[in-house]
């Protein structure tokens, strides 16, 4: 006799053996449909792309060799932004970011910072460029020492006529604490008691806010061809007047006021941003650092003669590091 057990049994158990084989064929159907799927393509120096954070000071050069780098590799994508240096060293310390580019070197403290929440610091002096004391045009006044532009950011020297200028008062424009125009200032005269001046997000800004002031003095950390109207103060030692073009500031260790562009990043890695790094700390790099009126970090060598030795037959190259 068939019970009512007996012939559920019987009718379901095919259904189910059915079941699992379409779930197994399911299965097997995913997995070869997953293996089949075009990977994206790995990133390697040269392919991928990378978002770098930089100081304003540091932007413009960043920006045009990451053109440069892209118009050489295609599969290259480099875009920079830029903010404060303070805050990016920040965004690296805590993870938000994993290279930058700013305009000055860290410090003794900062970098005991980044070792002390066991994070590797990997820096890399890119370019040296001058930090330059700006005033308008009309102002009779030609150098500073060292004293007189203390009294000035101090707020206790109140006229230009103290410098042989007009009876005109004076008005600091200063960059952001923490970037590298104001630290080049403070590495020459240490921690100041007081700080009369106005501060500046960028230089931009500072061009903004001082273009009606006809006594103002600008710490300015670019390309001064932009600053149109104004013109450049001398460092004045004893009887020496330091010229303040950027030939006789990046040959001559007397001018005081020099940033450091720095990339730094917490990781080794082998991506584009790796590859752009590479590519400006290069030879080739450091020539068009060069090239755009910057010192770089280290002096590109160009091969312009390849002989044999009369003495010994091997060759010789001889190299020519000015250009």
């Amino acid at each position: 006799m068939v019970t009512a057990g007996d012939s559920a049994e019987h009718t379901d158990g095919p259904g189910k053996v059915e079941t699992m084989y379409k779930l197994l064929f399911f299965v097997l159907c995913t997995c070869l449909l997953w293996s089949c799927k075009e990977k994206e393509p790995e990133e390697t120096y040269t392919r991928g792309s990378a978002h770098i954070g930089t100081s304003d000071a540091v932007y413009d050069i960043a920006a045009y060799v990451a053109r440069q780098y892209s118009d050489l590799h295609k599969s290259a994508f480099i875009s920079v932004w830029r903010h404060s240096t303070q805050v990016l060293i920040d965004s690296l310390a805590s993870g938000r970011a994993e290279e930058i580019f700013i305009d000055r070197a860290f410090s003794k403290e900062e970098s005991l910072a980044f070792a002390q929440h066991n994070l590797k610091l990997y820096t890399y002096p890119v370019a040296h460029y001058p930090t330059y004391l700006l005033i308008p045009e009309s102002l009779a006044v030609e150098d500073i020492d060292s004293l007189g532009l203390r009294r000035i950011l101090q707020g206790q020297a109140k006229s230009w006529k103290e410098f042989g200028g007009a009876d005109v008062p004076i008005t600091p424009y200063a960059p952001l604490p923490g970037d590298g125009a104001w630290n080049s200032l403070l590495t020459f005269y240490g921690e100041l008691d007081s700080v009369a001046a106005v501060v500046c997000s960028t230089n931009a800004r500072m061009m903004e806010l001082a273009s009606n002031d006809p006594g103002a003095l600008l710490i300015y950390s670019k390309k001064t061809a932009e600053a149109v109207g104004y013109k450049k103060l001398r460092w004045a030692q004893g009887e020496l007047r330091v010229p303040a073009n950027a030939k006789t500031i990046l040959e001559s260790p007397r001018w005081p006021f020099m940033t450091t562009f720095t990339y730094a990043t917490t990781h080794m890695k082998s991506d584009v941003a790796a590859g752009y790094l590479t590519f400006i700390v290069s030879n080739d790099g450091q020539k068009m650092v060069m090239n755009e009126g910057y010192r770089p970090a280290s002096v590109p060598v160009r091969v312009i003669q390849l002989k044999a030795s009369p003495e010994d037959e091997k060759i010789t190259i001889v190299k020519d590091t000015t250009s």
